[in-house]
């Protein structure tokens, strides 16, 4: 295997010198995870990343072709290991007096594939996105639209399809102050699955569920039909569709040279507050299906301090503070509470990083630079449901190599 890693290396490097519009950057990194489950009962692990970015421009073009890949490895528990594949292309062309405006339009396929023991977070996805960036005297102006198709090959009723719509607008002062406000308007809908079941009150094994989780679902009865006098029933498990509202104002000074900072505020509101969706009660850390976004309304303030310090090194640390409010998630307060006696659940969100790069650039030689990077994150998420009352720290740091 470690073989086989050499020579594929070796042929990237190869190819770009044979294609001067082809670039690789490939980055591998390592970090401590003291709580990989965000639980109250930690467990902790190390976990490397190796990931590998292709991309090529053909010449005299304005289309970019690319290809993104990683691997997940966890030492100690290796089941959750998984691969992403990307593969995707964008289109950009600028327009207007002087080409100040710019339209993009693009898209791209993801797949990931887990471990037989994690086989059912497998899924396929298609996005596809369209943009517009005006360059105004006064202002920058941005808008656009993006669409999302993700298909979990073995949970077919959490397939879905996501749309959203977004304007950015950026202003920036003499007093080297920037403001920007930015709203989305986002709408998530299932597709849902066909269940055929014998009538007369029957309901074989398996039945009338669709499988996965991820809700409480309306059956409605679509059609009847009878086969050697049995008679079946076709119904559909449907997961409700969500909409979200969300409105973001963040305001940017640069204090001093090579120095700046930015505060952020957000708000997410629900359109569907009255929705019966539940995500899985299994936790797997931030992945969508046990914490999607638009199970729950929110409010974040947030900061971060740049510093580009000498030989290019560069600085940054911040933080935020959020509540998260759910829409239809019961609270647990003990380990042994199986009904949800704490009511709706809440979270109060905080965390802090650091993050410190080094970058070495190089000329005339087949490697562009190396960016060398540590990272430090705490996370203190306080609920009232005893299953999401934890605290997590991450130390962790890597290389990234661009030819």
């Amino acid at each position: 295997m470690l073989r086989l890693k050499y020579i594929f290396l070796f042929m990237l490097v190869a190819l770009q010198f044979l294609f001067a519009q082809f670039s690789v950057d490939f980055s591998a990194s390592s970090y401590l995870d003291d709580n990989i489950y965000n639980s109250p009962i930690p467990e902790q692990d190390i976990i490397s990343d190796y990931s590998i970015y292709l991309n090529f421009n053909p010449e005299s073009t304005n289309i970019n072709y690319y290809y993104d890949g990683s691997y997940t490895q966890y030492n100690n528990f290796s089941s959750r290991n998984f691969l992403l594949h990307e593969i995707g292309i964008y289109y950009y062309n600028p327009f207007g007096e002087d080409e100040q405006n710019i339209f993009y339009l693009g898209g791209d396929w993801t797949k990931r594939i887990d471990t037989e023991e994690n086989y059912y977070y497998d899924f396929s996805q298609l996005y596809a996105y369209a943009n517009l960036n005006f360059a105004f005297d006064e202002m920058f102006l941005k808008m656009g639209y993006n669409f999302r198709y993700r298909s979990y090959d073995n949970l077919p009723d959490l397939t879905n399809y996501r749309n959203y719509l977004f304007i950015q607008g950026n202003k920036s002062f003499q007093t080297r102050t920037s403001i920007i406000l930015e709203a989305d308007l986002g709408y998530k809908s299932y597709a849902g699955v066909e269940i055929f079941e014998p009538g007369g009150g029957y309901n074989p094994p398996g039945g009338g569920g669709g499988g996965g989780g991820g809700g409480m679902r309306s059956m409605s009865v679509e059609t009847i039909e009878s086969t050697s006098a049995t008679y079946y029933t076709t119904t559909t498990s449907a997961i409700p569709s969500m909409g979200q509202a969300v409105f973001l104002a963040r305001v940017a000074q640069s204090l001093i040279e090579k120095v700046g900072i930015y505060v952020q505020y957000r708000k997410q509101i629900s359109l569907t507050p009255n929705t019966d969706y539940k995500n899985l009660d299994t936790q797997f850390v931030d992945e969508e299906l046990f914490d999607d976004p638009f199970s729950y309304e929110s409010e974040t303030i947030s900061s971060q301090l740049s510093w580009l310090l000498p030989w290019s090194m560069k600085l940054q640390a911040g933080g935020s503070i959020s509540s998260k409010n759910y829409l239809n998630e019961a609270a647990y307060i003990s380990a042994e509470d199986t009904v949800g006696l704490g009511g709706i659940r809440l979270d109060d969100k905080n965390d802090v990083y650091v993050n410190f790069s080094k970058n070495f650039f190089y000329k005339d030689t087949w490697i562009n630079n190396i960016r060398l990077y540590i990272n430090y994150l705490f996370i203190n998420n306080k609920s009232n449901s005893y299953w999401y009352d934890y605290r997590n720290s991450v130390y962790g740091g890597g290389i990234e190599f661009n030819f």
